[in-house]
């Protein structure tokens, strides 16, 4: 197809210079467009990392393309009624080209609602430095469907909620549900905490696994993700590719940011058993990563943002165990002495399929830690008066509830 569109072009050029062929040049044009690609959305939006003034979309497309993002504030003018501000997807001072694109939004307001819609045209030949085509624009329907929405952090709220849903392995049925009544209620985000796919294929799995649902339910909705990776993550022939499709400020698969009074830790526990098991072929380097990260954590709660939290929370898939499995154990070991010194007041965990609530010191911490299973959805509100944390099941009745009182600082 791509052949067929170059020589086309080609002919067309070529018959132009004389006008005894133009109408047999203006037949080749039409078919020529006629058999162009259309390039559509086949998954996403994704929003992540937002922040006080941007955010982060991801989303996939049936064809390579060249993409991007046009952003409006939601101030109740048309679309169309100006033209809009485009964001590529780049990398290293050139725009990326793919069916997989990252879009970083910047330079916006702080505790604003803004607008906004995917564009991507169709790569029909690449033939690296000697030339490059693309097809016509196309983008996501902002006649029929209202383009899609997405806010900022506003630093001055005094709370912040948001969902928590983990183990899914690819049940998309379970994860649906679990995911009902997300517009209504609106969380501030849902973090997907590990293991939402026992191994990690391809990108097909991605999408058919969870991110489609995703897109769909959240995506439109403009309620952001927040994902932690599991132990399962690490596997797959596309394991690697974990921070393509989730990318975060760091670079790594751990990091922190601050939402209104709370700061989060998002950990990675790494494998659960050691580096050397069979079942990982010997490409597992968890032990050095983890140790890599104990650094970054030392650093990262001594930072003002964190200091200054009003409710410091920690987002990890396995919990730290020192009679549990390696992975746990190491966690334990080296996370749970920098998270005891830095005061916090929760740590939201999954990996062991069943609900639990662990504060009594068992697992070596001075603070709460609560583990949910791959068959419920946590909520959890942190304001003036403290955490709230609200367990739901997949048919909507709520199976458990707690209070955590504010911390003296």
């Amino acid at each position: 197809m791509r052949k067929s569109n170059l020589f086309y072009l080609y002919l067309y050029y070529e018959t132009m210079k004389t006008s005894h062929f133009i109408p047999l040049a203006a037949l080749f044009i039409a078919g020529s467009a006629a058999a162009q690609p259309s390039v559509r959305i086949a998954g996403g939006p994704w929003l992540q990392q937002p922040t006080d003034e941007g955010f982060t979309v991801v989303w996939t497309t049936t064809l390579d393309a060249a993409a991007w993002v046009e952003v409006a504030p939601d101030d109740g003018s048309h679309f169309y009624a100006a033209e809009r501000p485009r964001y590529y997807d780049t990398h290293i001072g050139r725009r990326r080209t793919g069916r997989l694109h990252r879009v970083r939004v910047d330079g916006l307001e702080p505790g604003r609602t803004y607008r906004y819609r995917l564009m991507q045209q169709a790569v029909l030949a690449d033939e690296g430095n000697r030339r490059v085509v693309l097809g016509e624009g196309y983008g996501s329907d902002i006649l029929k469907h209202a383009p899609y929405p997405a806010a900022t952090h506003d630093a001055q709220r005094n709370s912040v909620s948001f969902w928590m849903v983990c183990d899914i392995h690819g049940r998309d049925s379970i994860y649906r549900l679990l995911l009902d009544g997300a517009g209504r209620a609106r969380p501030d985000f849902v973090c997907l905490n590990g293991d939402m796919l026992t191994q990690i294929e391809d990108e097909a799995q991605l999408l058919d696994g969870y991110l489609r649902t995703t897109g769909e339910v959240l995506g439109t909705a403009g309620i952001p993700i927040v994902v932690t990776r599991g132990n399962h993550e690490n596997r797959g022939s596309h394991a690697s590719r974990f921070l393509d499709y989730f990318p975060t400020p760091t670079g790594e698969t751990y990091y922190g940011f601050r939402q209104g009074p709370a700061y989060f830790l998002v950990l990675d526990g790494g494998e659960d058993k050691p580096d050397s098991d069979i079942r990982y072929y010997g490409l597992a380097a968890s032990d050095a990563y983890r140790a890599q990260e104990a650094a970054w954590l030392e650093r990262a709660v001594r930072s003002e943002e964190f200091r200054s939290a009003e409710y410091r929370i920690v987002l990890i898939h396995m919990p730290p165990d020192a009679e549990g499995w390696y992975g746990c154990r190491e966690t334990a070991r080296l996370f749970v002495p920098i998270l005891n010194r830095a005061g916090i007041d929760l740590m939201l965990c999954g990996h062991y399929h069943r609900l639990d609530y662990i504060d009594d010191g068992s697992h070596g911490t001075d603070f709460p830690i609560l583990v949910n299973s791959d068959r419920d959805r946590v909520a959890v509100t942190a304001g003036p008066q403290g955490i709230g944390i609200e367990v739901t099941d997949t048919s909507g009745k709520t199976i458990r509830r707690h209070r955590i009182g504010k911390r003296n600082r």
